[in-house]
């Protein structure tokens, strides 16, 4: 398992961009569906991205 880290900011918008090294990494594809989940209990919550086939 490789650990990257990266930094990106949150636009106007609301969107988080991923790092295309990261994308690169996780073999994401642009317009490729993915799972966001925020995990753990504050303040030490994170986010976790899984690429996804379909919606559940």
């Amino acid at each position: 398992m490789a650990l990257i880290r990266g930094f990106s900011r949150v636009d106007a918008e609301g969107r988080i961009p991923v790092p295309k090294n990261m994308m690169r990494e996780a073999k994401l594809l642009p317009g490729q569906l993915v799972e966001i989940k925020v995990q753990g209990a504050a303040p030490a919550q994170f986010i976790t991205i899984k690429a996804r086939q379909t919606p559940r």
